[in-house]
């Protein structure tokens, strides 16, 4: 008999093959149309199995989505906690952006195909303290560039819009097939024009 670590380590390994059904499901057939059973067959795990981890096919999607959002936050917040220089910090988050859907294209793809409200279900309220902390950590690496003069001073939903919204557009066509330029180059003329549009211009 194993180790209660090993145990453990087992157990949570089950789970991440379950939710890799789960994601290849969910992108191949759509969400709607995947079915538990076609998760639990793709997944090779026994009924018990897969209900000793997740109720349902909804409970699966939800651990898609919110644990996916983790990651993609945890991410960023590491790239601007080693970024203290504004302008390297502004395009260092668009690269981010960009290379993180590159590494995750399936999920990125299952991300953009849902609608938050229709798959975090009791996970929302988790959901939304994760936001909560993640949008407050932009905003304090923002403000000290910001007192600087460095960055202009706009509403931070306009400021975010300008920072990741061209790449947040360009990702949803990258990761469905509708971008013929390297990713790299794309990141990086996204970061040029995102610092650009947000740097205080002199007086």
């Amino acid at each position: 008999m194993g180790t209660k670590a090993t145990r453990r380590a087992a157990t949570h390994a089950r789970r991440e093959e379950i939710l890799d059904a789960a994601l290849r499901c969910f992108v191949e057939k759509g969400y709607a149309s995947a079915t538990i059973e076609e998760i639990r067959l793709s997944a090779g795990a026994s009924i018990g199995s897969l209900y000793h981890h997740f109720s349902s096919k909804e409970e699966l999607a939800a651990a898609l989505y919110v644990e996916g959002i983790a990651d993609y936050q945890d991410g960023m917040v590491s790239v601007l906690g080693a970024n203290c220089v504004s302008d390297d910090g502004i395009k260092a988050a668009v690269t981010y952006h960009v290379r993180w859907a590159v590494e995750h294209a399936d999920l990125a793809r299952f991300l953009f195909s849902v609608r938050e409200p229709d798959v975090v279900g009791s996970r929302a309220e988790e959901l939304a303290a994760m936001n909560q902390r993640f949008f407050g950590t932009a905003r304090d690496w923002l403000a000290p560039h910001v007192r600087a003069s460095v960055i202009r001073q706009l509403p931070f939903d306009l400021t975010y819009a300008l920072w990741i919204g061209p790449a947040q557009e360009l990702v949803r066509n990258l990761v469905f097939g509708r971008v013929r330029s390297s990713w790299k180059t794309a990141a990086a003329v996204l970061g040029d024009a995102a610092w650009r549009s947000l740097r205080e211009e002199p007086a």
